[in-house]
């Protein structure tokens, strides 16, 4: 019996943080050169773009409006022609009515932290959302204005239809299936606080198979880590492991336990972790990662 995916997804792309002692990530990493600040796109029509990203996401939230992130690069020749091909035109201007447009350098410092988080890595690229960051539509590369315009529309025809099925709604009303399934696509969607709210419905609501129920705890776990909350991640895990009788979803939720300490910076109990699964699962599929992760975490250990 397959996991539902949400842990399986953050351990098919398992990366251990192995960081000199007293070194963290965000000292370790180089920054990326920024760009200008304080530019204002100017488009040859009535949208008025953001001169940067937190102006955006202000002026969306306090107008109830969409975010339409452009992502660009210096000496990027597919931008040029995206925006050549866009920017004239009735229709854009159309579709940018009830967003926010700002332009964003994929390098810059803000540009790092959206491509980070949706997954972006190259120019052009077009990202909507809402102001509190939920995946409406994204797209990497252009083709052609006819090829956008199909795929976008389309895209904000789902959104909508799924927004009036989620906002507005008593979620300690839903039901064990309405619950998992919304809280699914809002997680889809990189929108953790409400898929956290409803996978946590979905775990204790009546009438939830067990099979159900396993699945809401593994994305339960699986979103409190995006937001950064550990201890919920580590109570919802060891609320699937008292439960679960299945083993594939008893190995994915033990390394997630690993995931969890290397989040809250405990390298040491990230190892032990990793050993005792070593121990108990030796013919697992995961063994040869688990084995690699050991191998770096020793080496990394401070020595005595």
């Amino acid at each position: 019996m397959p996991t539902s995916g949400f842990l399986a997804r953050t351990l098919l792309a398992m990366q251990v943080a192995v960081l000199p002692s007293g070194v963290s990530a965000a000292q370790s990493a180089t920054p990326p050169t920024p760009p200008p600040s304080g530019h204002e796109v100017k488009s040859p029509g009535n949208a008025r773009w953001a001169p940067d990203v937190t102006s955006a996401r202000t002026r969306a939230a306090t107008d109830k409006q969409l975010i339409y992130y452009e992502f660009i690069s210096p000496g990027c020749g597919d931008c040029r022609r995206m925006q050549a091909l866009l920017y004239p035109a009735f229709d854009f201007e159309a579709l940018l009515i009830g967003m926010v447009p700002v332009q964003v350098e994929l390098a810059s410092p803000e540009g790092s932290k959206l491509a980070e988080r949706y997954g972006i890595t190259a120019a052009p690229a077009v990202l909507i959302t809402t102001a509190s960051g939920r995946l409406v539509f994204f797209v990497q590369g252009f083709r052609t204005a006819p090829d956008f315009y199909s795929h976008v529309h389309k895209d904000l025809d789902t959104y909508r239809q799924f927004a009036r099925t989620v906002d507005g709604v008593d979620v300690g009303k839903l039901s064990a299936e309405e619950a998992y399934s919304t809280g699914k696509e809002l997680y889809r969607r990189f929108d953790f606080e409400g898929a956290a709210a409803r996978l946590e419905r979905a775990s204790t609501a009546p009438g939830g198979s067990v099979d159900l129920r396993e699945k809401a705890l593994e994305g339960l776990a699986a979103a409190e880590l995006e937001l950064a909350q550990p201890g919920k991640a580590s109570t919802a895990i060891d609320r699937l492991l008292a439960m679960t009788k299945n083993p594939e979803r008893k190995q994915t939720a033990e390394l997630f336990q690993a995931q969890i300490a290397l989040a809250e910076q405990d390298p040491g109990h990230a190892l032990a972790i990793y050993k005792k699964f070593e121990k108990d699962h030796p013919s697992s599929p995961y063994i040869e990662k688990v084995r690699g992760y050991i191998s770096r975490l020793e080496a990394a250990a401070p020595k005595s």
